[in-house]
């Protein structure tokens, strides 16, 4: 009797997970699934392995059929990235640059190894999100290692070059709230810097942060609202990162993607949760790198070649930060 309950309940959480994820094109609660599907994957893979002792021999089998099913929906985006080879190294061919976006966790603690994270890299763009309270210490030591900033609420763009004008991303001027729904109003923190290349090009970069995909709509609307606000710009060249609050392969994540109409370049890169959600230590050992979701992004235009693309080091905030160096092509016209 003992076997059959444990098999009954191990059945119905392993199985009844595998379907919230595989209907998460049905509805957002089910999708809020698939963004933690790493964490119910080390559940349901704990579970299966417990079950090995039961007597019912069919249990296993069910389970490891369970498995593959909450996999399944990301497989694609970890073959894309092991498939997907770093652009060749071209002279002459178009500017390089180097971006860098950081989640500051400002509203619980200073990440006081950003700054030295940073130094080390050297990029010419670093992208901020909860540029706040906790975290002001350490955005004053970043700004005043910069010549250019960009700032709108809790985001910032820094730039090494020089930044032509910013602002905050705001609602087009033909928009009328007149008649306005309350999720027209919705748009998340977010700043846009035009930025001059050295080669005398213009590109516009844009640091953002969205709220949670569940259980509201208001990501939904921010969503919709940042892709109608960014309508505007030389979609080629821009380039929007930041902290999206959505990973792969939910369906939030590639709505975003579709919205804004640029290509995303974090493919299967976990960024959260970082070292600093455990630990103040800088120096605190983890037998292995604690994240499990990306929802950190960073989306370029066509014009835009991805060189590298990596997750950083602990920085002592809750998230890993992104760098990526990307070639902005040369115009073949």
């Amino acid at each position: 009797m003992r076997h059959t309950i444990s098999a009954f309940l191990a059945l119905c959480a392993v199985l009844g997970l595998a379907a919230f994820i595989t209907l998460a094109p049905a509805w957002r609660g089910f999708d809020a699934w698939r963004q933690i599907w790493p964490l119910v994957m080390v559940f349901a893979t704990g579970v299966t392995i417990v079950s090995l002792r039961n007597r019912h021999r069919f249990v296993p089998v069910l389970l490891a059929l369970g498995c593959l099913a909450i996999a399944m929906p990301a497989a694609p985006e970890w073959i894309r990235r092991l498939s997907t080879s770093p652009a060749r190294a071209m002279l002459d061919e178009g500017e390089e640059v180097t971006v860098m976006t950081q989640n500051l966790w400002g509203l619980r603690r200073d990440p006081a190894g950003v700054p030295l994270v940073v130094d080390a890299i050297n990029p010419d763009i670093l992208a901020l999100q909860e540029a706040t309270r906790h975290a002001k210490p350490t955005v004053g030591a970043l700004e005043a290692s910069f010549p250019h900033i960009a700032r709108c609420r809790s985001t910032r763009v820094l730039s090494h070059l020089p930044i032509l004008d910013s602002g905050c991303v705001r609602h087009p001027p033909e928009i009328s709230f007149q008649d306005a729904v309350p999720c027209d109003w919705e748009l998340p923190p977010a700043v846009r810097a035009r930025i001059e290349l050295p080669d005398g090009r213009e590109v516009t970069i844009v640091s953002v942060h969205l709220t949670w995909p569940f259980p509201s709509v208001a990501q939904d609307c921010q969503r919709r609202n940042l892709a109608r606000a960014l309508a505007g710009e030389a979609q080629d060249s821009l380039i929007v990162m930041g902290d999206f609050n959505a990973a792969a392969p939910s369906r939030a994540l590639a709505r975003i993607g579709r919205d804004l109409d640029l290509e995303r370049r974090s493919l299967a890169l976990p960024t959260w949760p970082s070292e600093g959600l455990f630990s103040t230590t800088l120096s605190a050992e983890f037998p292995v790198p604690p994240m499990l979701v990306g929802i950190d992004h960073i989306f370029a235009g066509q014009a835009w070649e991805t060189v590298l693309i990596e997750a950083g080091p602990n920085t002592g905030s809750d998230h890993r930060p992104l760098i990526a160096r990307l070639r902005l092509m040369a115009d073949q016209s």
